[in-house]
């Protein structure tokens, strides 16, 4: 007893002598000035061809513009700074531009630190030979040109366009005298998962193999050592918008200490990023988070405002649950079929399941549910044919912009809401309708010039006009669109849209057709937000935006001024193509992926959803009850749509396990949790259930469970880099890692069971996995085996 006492006491003195050095060891020196003049981290530059337009009120606070001195920019560019200080302009002095290059914006002698990335874009010209063929006109239409059809010149006797575009892969059709057809001379082409084709071309291809990368493997104190991997030329590293001083980056050939400077243990929570480049490319960035100056590697310690670790729940009000059957007033009208009408869905009923735990249940720790603005009280004819009778129980027919609808709740049971939710760690989004209202709106009633042209000059009606009309197109001859180009409308809808987030404490909004509504509007909206919320209460609002277009237009709403992310339907699409159907091959989705990240970065917040309120339910196309060449909305009105195969369920948990499992933030469509099945709207919309599952569903349901919490107790699947060790036809691997913290996700799409080999590179050698869906697998020296079912994933966690 008495050698445990001296042994215990021994201890205590070493522990307090350590105490003692370490409080005496000095802090690192803080090396910046206080730098509140941008709020958040400043977003990538995209630099244009020849000139670049940067709107430094997206970056800088509005009062701190007058503090502007000057600007520095590498010597390929030369900066010009407007009077106003409020735009500058890029332009490049030659054609050597580096990959990556900072911009030095100084006020008052503070230097912040703009990075740009160098445009990749390629002249690439489509030619057409029609042969002996004679046409009167031929354009070209894609993924491109947001698929608004471009003309064509004839010369030499071949129809020609030169475009100007971005490395990676393109769907695309000729217009020839009006009428859509494959290219003819390209044997590639792609289901367009609408019951036909689309030409496909791959343009810029680019090696990854000869990419460099950056990973995050340890770190002491304030010393962080990255690995840097082929030939790295350059490394850029950020604390918060400062750049570190060379000093502060001591590099020993592959190996790279980087030096958090003193200003980061001030603050409770702040990022370093790390860029890259060689002569090939851009790195993978970095994105690590430090608590009072230390990388956080505990998860533990993320909280609902860490976007990044993010799983989020997507509901409609209506069709959720019924918490208070006294709200309960649907359309009377013998018109209306059931599924078009009010279901009985309330706040009442998202309050009572909060309350009850289902979502902390599910793992999630985000809300978003539809609008809840008052929608009009009777049914109305759709304009498209075969012209159906609708309500708004979906809640985007707004005829108030800032009372709750009675059917759905009032302001007390949103303050409960809320408040509940934030006692269980999860946050509110709000969708937010802003670039229409309903025809007895007061908006418009009172303001009839507050609305965009219905009647076009050549007759047609200017209604679902998508691209051709993007930013003034209606979506029905009684939902009006708003006329932004007029600053009353866009001072009196960002006012609506703060209101919600003020009035509530909500923490964000999913917004709705962002890409019909000009930037403009999101730059004052997010301006606002910033300076009158962010700002003082030091609040991390989310706004992710809806937008169905090419990669190119999502991009353009993406910024420190605009929104966060957006949702990534070009993503999804490959996604369910290459899940649901077994000839589609993983290698269109790994392609997919890192297109993905050439856009908008390996660190992002888009959206990966496993489907929304607007398209079929993939786990109808995933088990063949639903064919992706019918028409998928009749399909829904003609005939009862079911799950088919249960092999539907196996692939439902494969897409869900993706979405997990990849950079971005997973957004799970109420029902996907159990296997609803579906058509299009509105039967993709059906009412949610809670009770009686199937033993499918509920195997589906546990899947998720577990999959939120892997990816909540794994840092690596929220802040680490993306790898990917192997893509067949039917086999898709790749790793996460973060600072030892490593996964391996593995897909086997096949129908069959495989034993699947895999490399695993230096950094995912010589540890003890554990795997997590009941796979077996053997590790020996560098190679990886397992053992794996038909249709189904596996996750190995270290």
């Amino acid at each position: 007893m008495e050698a445990k006492v001296r042994t215990s006491h021994y201890y205590i003195f070493v522990l307090f002598l350590a105490g003692i050095l370490y409080s005496c060891t000095p802090r690192p020196a803080s090396l910046f000035p206080e730098g509140k003049d941008i709020f958040g981290l400043a977003s990538i530059i995209e630099l244009h061809e020849n000139e670049t337009e940067v709107i430094l009120p997206d970056f800088f606070h509005s009062g701190a513009l007058d503090k502007i001195d000057s600007v520095n920019t590498h010597p390929s560019l030369r900066a010009t700074l407007s009077a106003d200080r409020k735009t500058l302009r890029l332009k490049a002095r030659s054609l050597n531009i580096p990959h990556l290059t900072e911009v030095k914006v100084w006020l008052e002698g503070t230097p912040y630190s703009l990075i740009t990335r160098k445009s990749a874009r390629v002249n690439h010209t489509f030619t057409f030979d029609p042969g002996e063929r004679r046409y009167r006109n031929v354009a070209i239409r894609g993924e491109m040109t947001d698929w608004t059809p471009q003309p064509m010149r004839l010369v030499d006797g071949k129809w020609q366009i030169t475009l100007n575009l971005n490395p990676g892969r393109y769907q695309y059709l000729l217009v020839v005298n009006g009428q859509d057809m494959l290219d003819p001379r390209n044997p590639e082409k792609v289901s367009n998962n609408a019951g036909g084709f689309n030409s496909l071309v791959e343009i810029g291809t680019l090696d990854r193999t000869l990419l460099p990368g950056l990973y995050a493997t340890g770190y002491k104190g304030n010393d962080i050592n990255l690995q840097l991997v082929n030939d790295v030329e350059k490394v850029i590293v950020l604390w918060q918008n400062f750049r570190l001083p060379e000093e502060n980056l001591i590099r020993h050939g592959n190996h790279m200490h980087v030096y958090v400077p003193g200003d980061a243990f001030k603050n409770e929570r702040s990022f370093l990023r790390v860029f890259a480049y060689n002569s090939h490319g851009v790195a993978n960035d970095l994105l690590i988070p430090l608590q009072k100056g230390l990388p956080v590697t505990d998860p533990s310690l993320l909280t609902r405002e860490d976007r990044e670790a993010t799983i989020m729940y997507f509901l409609m009000v209506d069709r959720f649950f019924n918490g208070n059957p006294d709200r309960d007033d649907p359309v009377d009208d013998p018109e209306v079929a059931d599924r078009a009408n009010f279901y009985g869905g309330d706040l009442d009923g998202v309050l009572q399941k909060i309350r009850e735990g289902y979502f902390s249940d599910l793992g999630v720790n985000a809300v978003w549910f539809s609008p809840i603005t008052q929608n009009p009280l009777r049914a109305y004819v759709e304009f498209p044919e075969p012209r159906r009778k609708f309500t708004g129980y979906h809640g985007y027919w707004p005829i108030t912009l800032t009372t709750i609808d009675h059917r759905f709740g009032d302001d007390d049971v949103l303050e409960q809401l809320v408040k509940s939710a934030h006692e269980r760690n999860i946050s509110v989004l709000l969708d937010f309708v802003s670039n229409h209202v309903h025809e007895d709106n007061p908006l418009i009633i009172n303001n009839p010039d507050w609305k965009t042209t219905l009647n076009l000059p050549d007759g047609r009606k200017n209604i679902r006009l998508w691209d051709e009309h993007r930013l003034t197109t209606w979506f029905d001859d009684f939902l009006p669109s708003l006329d932004f180009s007029k600053p009353e409308v866009i001072e009196t809808m960002v006012d609506s849209a703060y209101y919600w987030i003020d009035r509530f404490n909500l923490d964000g909004f999913r917004h709705d057709a962002t890409k019909h509504v000009p930037l403009e509007f999101w730059r004052a909206l997010t301006q606002k937000l910033k300076e009158e919320k962010m700002y003082p209460e030091n609040k991390r609002l989310f706004q992710i935006g809806e937008t169905f277009g090419s990669h190119e237009l999502i991009s353009g709403y993406i910024g420190s001024g605009l929104l966060d992310g957006k949702f990534d339907f070009n993503l999804y699409w490959d996604a369910r193509a290459v899940f649901a159907l077994d000839e589609e091959s993983f290698e269109r989705l790994d392609f997919s992926v890192y297109q993905s990240f050439s856009y908008y970065g390996f660190q992002n917040l888009m959206g990966n959803i496993t489907g929304n309120h607007d398209m079929p339910r993939f786990i109808s196309y995933a088990g063949g009850d639903l064919s992706f060449e019918e028409d998928d909305t009749e399909s829904g009105w003609e005939r009862e749509i079911g799950v088919g195969d249960p092999v539907g369920y196996d692939k439902l948990s494969s897409l869900t396990a993706f979405i997990m499992t990849i950079p971005g933030v997973p957004v799970i469509y109420y029902g996907d949790e159990i296997g609803i099945p579906g058509a299009n709207d509105p039967d993709s919309r059906r009412p949610m259930v809670f009770e009686n599952l199937t033993p499918n569903q509920l195997i589906v349901k546990e899947n998720l469970k577990k999959l939120t919490r892997l990816r909540s107790s794994n840092m690596a699947f929220v802040y680490g880099d993306f790898n990917t060790l192997k893509v067949t036809d039917e086999i898709y691997a790749y790793s996460r890692f973060y600072f030892g913290n490593r996964a391996i996700v593995v897909f086997n799409k096949s129908r069959e069971p495989k034993t699947v080999s895999i490399d695993l590179t230096p950094q995912l050698r010589n540890v003890n996995y554990d795997n997590h869906f009941g796979s077996d697998f053997f590790i020996s020296d560098d190679k990886l085996e397992l053992v794996m079912a038909p249709n189904s994933f596996e996750i190995l966690t270290y």
